[in-house]
Parts: structure tokens; C-alpha cells; sequence
């Protein structure tokens, strides 16, 4: 859907008083901006302006709108309108409205299944969040994957290909079926293919961009601050675990292991030896295990002693034991 169509319906939906209050919000967010102004001249007629300056926006017992005063113009008579709405609105309700793009955002231990436009599939992981337009153009189908972690599942168009932009990466498809790791507080981006075929570059300003083709049971780890692209073989649906509930670490570094137990339950863990953020581990639980129980566990496999004093963990190597970790 192009901007100026988008504009235009909500400008109508207003004149006919079927906005919701989340798209009333968002229809007085674009009027501050001056993005209705041409819409506005287009579409409201005598009857149509007195209904603007005179229909009350939920908040009772306060008429916002008065018909201008001398001759004062429309946009004048916004303008205090605009005023009086961002006096007594909260900070919280006033947000930035992108147009034609839809947002959709999981909190901690939540989980979504969300419909894209074409038919294509997306669930979201917990603490993440994903934009995507109203209607996808003529040419191409893109969503950017803002954080988190999600499984998309294509609708093949051989006439418009599937982007997802995440953290400096383009994964590129057709229609087939993969998932996307890109948290801020992990240092690689990650794209495992359960069905298909895909193709991820970096973004940049180069001529030739890195790149890697991917088949099913294939990885892609992209280092955002090194730039580097590895590829490597695994069991696709490790990768996907995370879909049927369960917290699962497959041969990964002990310091993404922990960044992801802090994000989950709100804690700092450090370590004793710092070289042990490079060892590589394999473990599985479920998504409502205890952090407790996790660390007992991650522990007892792995020769490991561990601190806890309120929400700050340190991990130690047990004395005189050879531990069980693996650098990599």
C-alpha cells in the first residue's frame, strides 16, 4: 500500500468516525506532522471540517474542538487543538506511527504466530519484534526482523522474492522455510534452513557484498562486529526447538549461553576466568525451567561451581577437576 493511499483511508475512516482510539492517536501523530494537510484539503467538505473542529476524541466533559474565531484558519485551529491533546494526553500513548507498517512485539516468555500478507507464516520468539508493511509492493516482499528471533515459513513467488533484513544481513528467498536468531546482546546473527533454499549477504556500500547460499541443515553465523560470514552443517531443528517449548543449546559458545540466560530471567552473569566465555557447550532444557535448576545442571555436566548473590551469578571451574568443556 503506497503512503498517499494509506493516508487517504485513514483521512475517510475519520470523516466517518470509524477510528479506533489507537488510530485516532495515530491520525493526530500525522497531523502534527503536517502529513494529512493534502489529504485533508482534498477530503473534508463544509460539513466534513465542522466535523473535525467539533467532534470530542474521548475525553469527557472537554470540548477540544471550536469553530475557528476571526477568521482564523484551519491549520491555526489544529494547531491548538494539537496542543491541547499532547497537554493532556500521556507521554505514553503519544508513539511514532511508520507509515503502512505493521509491528508486532513479543515480551519475555511470550510467543506469536503472525499472518504476512501474502500468505507467508512468521512465529516470533519471546523478546522480539518485527515490522512489515500493510500490503507488500509489486516487486518485492520485505520485513525486517528489529530483534529477536523468528521462523518464517514462505509462500513461494517466483515473481517476488522474500527479504528479511536483521542486524546488517539480507537473508534472500523465493518461498521455503527458515529461522533467524538476531537478539542485540548476541554478538552473531544466525540463519538455519529447515526447508529450501536461501541466500544471506551483508549489508553494505561495497560493490560485491559478502554472501552464502544455504541448503536444509545448513547455518549461517554473521559476527556484527567483525563482519565475518561462517557457514557451517547442523541439525536444523535444534534451531527451531525454541518452537515447541524447549531451551536448547546446541555446540554453542558458553558466552552466548549465558547472554541468553541473562535476557531470560534479568540476571548478570560473569566469570571467574574469562577464557571460559570461549568454550562451546551443548545442553537442553524447557522453557520453564528454573534458573536454579539450569545452573545446577550446566554445573554438574561441566565441572562448574557457581556464585549467586541476588541477581549476580559468577561461574567458576571446580578446583583440582579437569573441566568438561570444549574450546572451539
Amino acid at each position: 500500500m503506497e503512503e498517499k493511499q494509506f493516508l487517504e483511508i485513514l483521512v475517510k475512516r475519520y470523516i466517518a468516525n470509524e477510528l479506533s482510539q489507537k488510530e485516532l492517536e495515530a491520525f493526530f501523530y500525522l497531523l502534527a506532522q503536517g502529513k494529512l494537510d493534502d489529504v485533508l484539503d482534498k477530503y473534508l467538505d463544509k460539513e466534513s471540517e465542522v466535523r473535525l473542529r467539533d467532534t470530542p476524541v474521548h475525553f469527557p466533559k472537554r470540548k477540544l474542538f471550536q469553530r475557528p474565531v476571526n477568521g482564523l484558519s484551519m491549520a491555526a485551529s489544529v494547531t491548538l487543538v494539537l496542543a491541547m491533546i499532547f497537554f493532556l494526553a500521556k507521554p505514553s500513548l503519544i508513539s511514532i506511527l511508520k507509515i503502512g507498517i505493521v509491528t508486532v512485539e513479543t515480551d519475555k516468555g511470550q510467543k506469536k504466530k503472525v499472518s504476512l500478507p501474502d500468505g507467508s507464516t512468521v512465529w516470533l520468539n519471546e523478546s522480539s519484534r518485527m515490522e512489515y508493511p500493510v500490503a507488500f509492493n509489486a516487486q518485492l516482499r520485505k520485513v525486517v526482523l528489529v530483534e529477536g528471533e523468528g521462523y518464517f515459513d514462505i509462500k513461494r513467488d517466483t515473481t517476488k522474492p522474500f527479504h528479511v533484513e536483521a542486524a546488517g544481513t539480507t537473508t534472500k528467498v523465493l518461498g521455503t522455510a527458515f529461522n533467524i536468531r538476531s537478539y542485540h546482546f548476541l554478538q552473531n546473527v544466525q540463519v538455519t534452513v529447515t526447508r529450501g533454499k536461501v541466500q544471506v549477504e551483508e549489508d553494505n556500500d561495497r560493490e560485491e557484498s559478502q554472501h552464502r547460499i544455504l541448503l536444509p541443515n545448513e547455518q549461517v553465523c554473521f559476527d556484527t562486529r567483525t563482519k565475518q560470514i561462517k557457514k557451517i552443517t547442523v541439525n536444523s531443528a535444534n534451531a527451531v526447538a525454541w518452537k515447541e517449548g524447549k531451551l536448547l543449546f546446541d555446540n554453542e559458545s558458553f558466552a552466548n549461553v549465558t547472554a541468553i540466560l541473562e535476557n531470560k530471567f534479568g540476571v548478570s552473569i560473569s566469570f571467574e576466568d574469562e577464557s571460559m566465555k570461549e568454550y562451546h557447550m551443548s545442553a537442553e532444557f524447557t522453557a520453564t525451567d528454573s534458573l536454579p535448576h539450569i545452573l545446577d545442571l550446566l554445573s554438574l555436566a561441566n565441572n562448574l561451581d557457581y556464585r549467586l548473590e541476588n541477581k549476580q551469578i559468577t561461574l567458576l571451574k571446580k578446583k583440582g577437576n579437569n573441566t568438561n568443556l570444549l574450546p572451539m
